[in-house]
């Protein structure tokens, strides 16, 4: 069975082939073809001023854009020797409302969330205002140098986030009050689902030695498919989460819904709290005197952007290292998970995969097929 979604140029096919019943079922394959242009960042960035760079990919990037400029300001101002805090400590405020606004809409918007006319208009007000008010802050981002100025969108997103639901307790915990928005999209998309999802294998800020020296080997082949041999790393919420402490698989949304909260939290915390945050959500390296390499905790995973510059300041060379390339690689955490869910070809198991790929969050569409066929 196939998914009405569109397909376009920049999106991503899933095809699952399942074994008929009579051959007890389960899956006999998972593929995902992509139309995701590799190498586009070369091709466009090379003998480019590196100055012109950061605006261009932020423009190039639809989804998590500012995540794109700050890891593309942080790799140049590394490859020319820099001190790069300063380029991540402009956009903070910017990131936070980022990953609020994109964590709300794939939530609002994707399988887990309710149909639009299923959806009181209380609650499609407060997704307008939050995601204003996170357009506000993330357009300003890097013009000024503390949220002060912005004040009134932090306390109207907060306001807003507060009737939503996702909030955390003081040890950090995700409170969902019950007949909140948050509270049913978590009925439906946890448990309750039937969905079985598995342990996240954290891509964190440890791996970042060999992603560099991976990307600098091979920029082109190792950003269209990242692999570590005898991994299969998640990046995202739950791998987040699973690096700070135990969760449940089947928390997936979870993950998501807390950290909604936490960054609406940290927007509306002193600055110096959020300097102290910063830390863990970006860093960059110098590779040599002329190549650096960013990471950034972009909404959807953790982000890598690696430069080279020629003597006089162009772009020699660049690469994009994309989470969702992680994250639905041939045999990464999604194709894992949709083997163990066991789909099956009707309208309930095209149903399964969508809501899977969904929990996954790629910064792309996608499009589902499932199809029964004979083992060979």
């Amino acid at each position: 069975m196939t998914s009405t979604a569109a397909f376009g140029p920049g999106a991503i096919a899933l095809s699952v082939a399942v074994a008929p019943p009579d051959e007890g079922g389960g899956v006999i394959d998972v593929k995902v073809a992509s139309t995701r242009p590799v190498g586009f960042s070369t091709a466009l960035f090379v003998n480019r001023p590196a100055d012109e760079i950061p605006a261009l990919v932020g423009r190039l990037h639809a989804l998590c854009g500012l995540s794109h400029t700050a890891a593309a300001a942080m790799a140049i101002a590394a490859a020319r020797g820099r001190d790069a805090s300063a380029e991540a400590a402009a956009r903070f405020d910017g990131l936070l409302a980022e990953r609020l606004g994109e964590h709300l809409r794939s939530t609002f918007l994707g399988p887990a969330g309710a149909p639009p006319g299923e959806v009181p208009r209380d609650m499609l007000a407060d997704l307008r205002v939050v995601l204003a008010a996170t357009r506000e802050l993330v357009t300003a981002a890097g013009r000024t140098p503390a949220n002060e100025p912005h004040r009134d969108a932090i306390e109207r997103a907060r306001a807003a986030v507060s009737r939503l639901g996702p909030a955390l307790d003081a040890t950090g915990a995700l409170r969902l009050p019950p007949a909140s928005w948050a509270a049913g999209v978590a009925e439906r998309f946890g448990p309750a689902s039937g969905d079985v999802h598995l342990d996240a294998d954290p891509l964190t800020g440890a791996d970042d030695t060999t992603i560099v020296a991976a990307l600098a080997a091979d920029p082109t082949g190792f950003a269209a498919h990242p692999r570590f041999s005898g991994r299969r790393p998640e990046t995202g919420p739950l791998a987040r989460a699973a690096a700070r402490g135990p969760i449940e698989a089947g928390r997936r949304l979870d993950a998501r819904l807390a950290e909604i909260a936490a960054a609406v939290d940290l927007l509306a915390a002193p600055a110096a709290a959020r300097r102290r945050a910063l830390a863990d959500w970006v860093d960059a390296v110098a590779i040599d005197g002329h190549t650096g390499c960013a990471a950034v905790e972009s909404p959807r995973g953790r982000l890598h952007h690696l430069v080279r510059l020629d003597g006089i300041g162009r772009v020699a060379f660049y690469a994009i290292l994309a989470p969702t390339e992680w994250n639905f690689g041939p045999d990464g955490p999604f194709a894992a998970t949709i083997r163990a869910n066991r789909p099956t070809a009707d309208e309930a198991g095209r149903a399964r995969v969508e809501r899977i790929a969904a929990a996954f969050d790629p910064c792309v569409g996608f499009a589902v097929t499932v199809e029964e066929r004979q083992r060979a």
